[in-house]
């Protein structure tokens, strides 16, 4: 059993500090069954299949945190599989470090 998300990873500048994407998750199961997927993302209620064949489902989000993704089964309530999406600052400035120290016994 395998949940994935595409992207996994969304980049946000120092401006807005919040990425906005469309997420895909998809997930792969050795038996048939329906499914439910539950989020720390506030914005997502639970979601809930009614198909057997349904193995995808595209969301947009907006966040400034990692989100993480948990497929459980819609029947048992137990936790099939999980994902996270990371939301990573881009650090477009770049920082110089002194590889030297700034002391010499010379």
């Amino acid at each position: 059993m395998e949940l994935t998300a595409t992207p996994h990873l969304c980049l946000t500048d120092a401006q807005s500090q919040e990425c906005e994407m469309e997420v895909t998750l998809n997930w792969k199961l050795d038996q048939q069954q329906l499914v439910c997927i539950i989020s720390d993302y506030e914005a997502m209620p639970r979601w809930c299949s009614d198909d057997l064949n349904t193995q995808s489902l595209s969301l947009k989000i907006k966040s400034g945190k990692d989100i993480q993704f948990v497929l459980v089964s819609k029947s048992t309530n137990d936790t099939l599989s999980g994902v996270k999406v990371k939301v990573t600052l881009a650090s477009n400035n770049k920082v110089r470090r002194r590889y030297r120290n700034p002391w010499s016994f010379f």
